[in-house]
């Protein structure tokens, strides 16, 4: 018989054991516990189900306190580690161990429950909305090495479809080659890790739209979701700060020893316009390109005001933008008065495991 329960501590060994047998993966125990207990709000909700003491099935959710425009915090959950032992498929372990997890959500006052995901039917029969698909862009600076890595991702594709990356990579690389220079920036330029007045510079983005709220990125949360994060290879920080030492923009991105980077976040004062912003975002690009990376990926997400502006400005930028990406699940435990398509997103709201 399967039983359901919250993990403890003595259960992770176990946790992280099944994970990397399901998946054939190598995650470490201190991955494991960067991930799901050392977060900056608190440890994850973890259950599992059992049978006979061997862990047949985990799900979780990663506590995240979102801010909104007036300030005020709610405490949401983002539902990671879904995982049902293939062996074990077809005896509802999937939808017991969320509605065991949806009980102890509302215990711990968590409003409501998000996340990404490609497997949407399960997450439609659990109640869960799906009103949108993330979208994504890149820009090339080394093709062949890029089309190494995008044509890899994917063990199915057939030669047509590796021709289209290939085709993708030349045109990203001439769209990002082909843009005017930078020209002299008026900013301090602060390459160290910046985690003091994040919080407030996306505030001030909210400000301008009443309904839009965000992570509440205190600089206990950008130490943890970046600085700390162990499976990054290096962090590229870009604060621009103005005369009166403000600052006006956050360009960060997370690079892999395989020469690959993705933007973490890009976020810029609301009173830059558009064509400082794409100089900001055009200088932190060369340098990183600079650095011997070959690839930049990001995800992007049309769904309001400060978002749609992101995409102008990164198509602006010579970054390439795809149309296609995972679904993002909402589910409401209590009453509130925030909507998916309100939220302020960026690869931020993932924890950035590849």
């Amino acid at each position: 018989m399967i039983a359901y329960r919250l993990a403890t501590k003595d259960d992770y060994e176990n946790i992280n054991s099944f994970h990397n047998r399901i998946y054939k993966s190598n995650r470490t125990p201190e991955e494991f516990a960067w991930e799901f207990v050392d977060g900056p709000f608190g440890p994850s909700i973890y259950v599992i189900a059992e049978d006979n003491g061997k862990v047949v099935g985990t799900n979780c959710v990663i506590p995240i306190d979102l801010v909104c425009a007036d300030k005020k915090v709610i405490r949401t959950g983002k539902s990671e580690d879904t995982l049902v032992d293939p062996d074990y498929r077809g005896q509802n372990i999937f939808f017991n161990i969320y509605e065991f997890l949806f009980e102890k959500c509302r215990e711990a006052k968590i409003k409501v429950i998000w996340g990404f995901t490609a497997a949407k039917k399960p997450f439609l029969k659990l109640g869960f909305e799906i009103p949108f698909d993330h979208e994504q862009c890149l820009a090339v600076n080394h093709i062949l090495t890029s089309y190494r890595y995008l044509s890899s991702l994917n063990s199915k594709n057939k030669t047509i479809d590796k021709l289209k990356i290939l085709g993708l990579c030349i045109i990203s690389k001439l769209r990002t080659t082909g843009k005017k220079g930078i020209g002299k920036l008026n900013y301090r330029v602060e390459e160290n890790p910046v985690i003091e007045g994040v919080s407030d510079l996306i505030f001030e983005n909210q400000s301008r739209s009443g309904s839009v709220f965000a992570i509440h990125q205190t600089p206990e949360f950008q130490d943890w979701r970046l600085y700390k994060n162990p499976n990054y290879h290096k962090i590229h920080t870009f604060g621009f700060y103005n005369n009166e030492d403000r600052l006006m923009a956050l360009i960060v991105f997370s690079s892999h020893r395989n020469k690959t980077a993705y933007i973490c976040q890009a976020t810029f004062h609301p009173t830059l316009d558009n064509a400082e912003r794409i100089r900001l975002l055009k200088y932190a690009t060369k340098k990183i390109f600079n650095s011997g990376i070959a690839l930049i990926r990001n995800w992007l997400f049309d769904i309001n005001t400060l978002n749609h502006e992101e995409i102008l400005v990164y198509k602006s930028a010579g970054y390439t933008h795809l149309k296609r990406g995972i679904g993002f699940v909402w589910k409401k435990l209590d009453t509130i008065e925030i909507g998916p398509t309100d939220f302020y997103l960026s690869r931020i709201s993932t924890q950035g495991v590849f």
